[in-house]
């Protein structure tokens, strides 16, 4: 991927369903452990961004603006598919 200028967003394609600016991530978490499904829940449902297209929750990324994404991928495909390994 080429790199971009700082200021421009730097997209990435989670599952089928969105896109998500890489640099906005500040962490990823598995969505079966309690604690997240319980943050899931309790957030706003304006800042709940689903992006599973109809399939099971197994992701979820939390982003530096309060928004919480919640994708059909398990943990290491996510960070394979942000490109930045899975360990």
């Amino acid at each position: 991927m080429k790199e971009c200028e700082p200021n421009k967003a730097r997209w990435k394609l989670v599952g089928r369903a969105g896109l998500v600016d890489s640099r906005r991530i500040v962490t990823a978490a598995r969505y079966d452990s309690m604690p997240i499904r319980r943050m899931v829940q309790m957030t706003s449902s304006s800042h709940v961004i689903m992006l599973t297209n109809g399939r099971k929750r197994k992701s979820v990324l939390l982003l530096d603006s309060g928004h919480v994404v919640v994708t059909p991928l398990a943990l290491d495909e996510l960070m394979e598919w942000l490109g930045r390994g899975a360990g």
